[in-house]
């Protein structure tokens, strides 16, 4: 059996309790025609909740349809942009 066919998986840590694997970090087997989107499936990430994910890999923002090599590193970020709409935040605020 070979080994390192495979993409290095993080997860952000607000993250992992939300997951399927429940793991900071895991293997998943690489395949022909594997995306960002599959991992985000994989880890049961739909809807909602996959909207406030970053994906990033080999340290470079990617998006959901992007293809992934043997090798790669893909990390699972809680995405802090998008509308404030829901936020306390804001910038410059009065006191």
């Amino acid at each position: 059996r070979e080994r390192g066919v495979s993409v290095q998986v993080k997860l952000f840590m607000t993250l992992v309790p939300l997951s399927k694997s429940k793991k900071p970090q895991f293997e998943l087997p690489w395949r022909d025609g594997l995306t960002v989107g599959d991992v985000l499936d994989h880890e049961g990430f739909f809807g909602d909740d996959r909207e406030a994910i970053a994906a990033v890999v080999n340290s470079e923002q990617a998006a959901e349809d992007s293809p992934l090599a043997d090798g790669d590193h893909v990390d699972l970020l809680v995405n802090l942009q998008g509308g404030a709409s829901s936020s306390g935040a804001s910038e410059g605020g009065a006191d």
